[in-house]
């Protein structure tokens, strides 16, 4: 019983002996290799700036730098190498606030460690430079002329491109003296063709200079422009010749069989959107009222297009005459003159005794109107106090025909306040 007893203490006595050896060798060989100082090279690294803005307030840049990139060599330990060697960890600043003036000039740069490195620890061993050399200009700012160029053409002979409207004109484009001033003008190449509706497009374009010489591309990377493309619009218009017309406004004796008219000129040639120009048939100049005259009349129409056609041809007016066909004129003097809708509180007195009316119509049918079928009746709805001549309208009663008065007739009627 006591022998196992011992057996059991002796064992646990050799394990926890054999725990603290264990973990003090785990100890010892964590301090050994995490103290083991190495050599280490971090290569590629990106020189970067600070207080830009400061510069800029001055009217200043960086255009170059040499060298554009540095390789540094350590002395640190395990643990701070496995942390440096983080790409991008490791950073390198130049501090531009001390510049004043253009040119060359050659600064210090700081080492920006990162976060857990025991910079104390750590030892640069060496570094590919220990300057960096800045190429410092002006900055300028300038107003750009912009140009495009067109050669294409339109699909078919029906189809013509006016000429190419852009917006902006100009450019405002910023960035070092000495590359800003080198451009000239910039350049919009347009290439499409066989156009059949009108283009628009956002389209890049190109650096010239006053040799009309493109510049090469690398000089985008040094400036800034207002903006980086310019809105392009081609218009494409088809032509088309487009009869004029007229719309007839018939009274009792005329009729489409019976009238003939015809316009000067007939056709217009135009030009417009394919997808508008497509429907449209014709263009109306205006109504003829055939109550307004007897057996012939010539009217003249201004030409009005619709939004966005182009009168190709120039013509801005149209002269149409008009021709009424069988037809006969009768002259017929009337004294029956009345008056209707006479204001409020007046007298009214008409002082013209007859009025002559030129009727149309069949011969027949003219026949049979004597002066006592014939009222001439004028409105004073919208007359005052005095005389004056009140337009009046003609009325043939008791006759069965085809007949219309024609012609504008007034008469003098005299309003005195009852």
């Amino acid at each position: 019983m006591f022998k196992e007893k011992l057996i059991k203490i002796l064992t646990k006595i050799f394990y926890v002996v054999f725990a603290l050896v264990v973990s003090l060798a785990l100890w010892l060989y964590v301090e050994i290799t995490e103290n083991d100082r190495r050599r280490f090279e971090i290569s590629g690294i990106e020189i970067g700036f600070k207080n830009e803005d400061v510069l800029r307030d001055k009217g200043l840049l960086i255009t170059s730098w040499v060298p554009e990139q540095l390789s540094l060599t350590f002395e640190a330990s395990r643990s701070d190498i496995s942390r440096l060697a983080v790409p991008g960890a490791l950073t390198v600043e130049v501090d531009l606030s001390s510049i004043s003036s253009a040119g060359t000039t050659t600064l210090a740069y700081e080492i920006v460690y990162p976060q857990g490195v025991n910079i104390n620890a750590v030892e640069l061993f060496s570094r590919s430079a220990s300057m960096i050399t800045l190429m410092v200009d002006r900055i300028m700012e300038r107003q750009i002329p912009v140009r495009v160029n067109y050669t294409g053409g339109t699909a078919s002979g029906e189809l013509i491109s006016e000429a190419v409207e852009y917006d902006p004109h100009s450019i405002t484009v910023w960035g070092p003296e000495k590359v800003v001033s080198r451009i000239h003008h910039v350049r919009v190449p347009i290439f499409v063709e066989n156009l059949t509706t009108t283009y628009t497009n956002d389209l890049e374009f190109v650096l010239f200079d006053e040799n009309d010489e493109e510049l090469d591309e690398s000089l985008w990377e040094s400036v800034t422009f207002s903006q980086e493309t310019i809105r392009v619009t081609i218009p494409i218009r088809e032509i088309k010749d487009v009869p004029l017309t007229v719309a007839i406004s018939h009274g009792a004796s005329t009729s489409d069989a019976n009238i003939n008219w015809n316009a000067e000129p007939r056709f217009i040639k135009v030009s417009g959107d394919p997808e508008v120009i497509r429907d449209l048939n014709n263009i109306m100049l205006g109504t003829i009222d055939m109550l307004s005259f007897g057996i012939t009349d010539t009217v003249t129409f201004p030409i009005i297009l619709p939004n966005h056609i182009t009168n190709i041809s120039g013509e801005t007016e149209a002269l149409v005459n008009v021709e009424v066909l069988g037809l006969d004129i009768a002259f017929r003097s009337t004294s029956i003159l009345q008056i209707i809708n006479t204001p409020p509180g007046y007298r009214a007195d008409i002082l013209t005794q007859s009025v002559d009316v030129r009727i149309r119509g069949a011969a027949d049918d003219l026949a049979l109107v004597s002066s006592m079928n014939i009222r001439v009746v004028a409105d004073l709805t919208e007359q005052s106090s005095g005389t004056a001549r009140v337009s009046a309208k003609v009325y043939i009663d008791g006759v069965d025909a085809a007949i219309d008065p024609v012609g504008e007739y007034v008469i003098t009627v005299t309003l005195t306040a009852e």
